[in-house]
């Protein structure tokens, strides 16, 4: 009866070579799936600081409105207070005359 350790040996060897192949391409696979979350890792965030710097953008122009309002504001009451103040140097001399 012929022996069965050259066959078994072929077969190992096969199926060694199978779960080489397979080992290397799921290595492949992992490595091009690791490049393609990198990509879309950076494509989000360049997305996010866009949208940041646009952000920025609103809150420095609305701080800069805000500012300039309060400076007018200001001036209108200096004005108003500067005005009251003639009135009432006004009302005094009146009255002392």
């Amino acid at each position: 009866m012929p022996t069965l350790k050259p066959v078994a040996y072929l077969i190992a060897a096969a199926t060694l070579a199978a779960l080489a192949a397979c080992s290397s391409h799921t290595v492949q696979g992992v490595k091009h799936d690791a490049h393609v979350v990198k990509d879309k890792t950076v494509e989000v965030k360049d997305k996010v600081v866009d949208k940041a710097i646009e952000v920025k953008d609103v809150v420095v122009d609305t701080a800069v409105e805000v500012k300039d309002k309060a400076v007018e504001g200001g001036k209108a009451a200096g004005q108003a207070v500067g005005s009251g103040l003639e009135k009432a140097g006004d009302a005094v001399k009146g009255a002392t005359n």
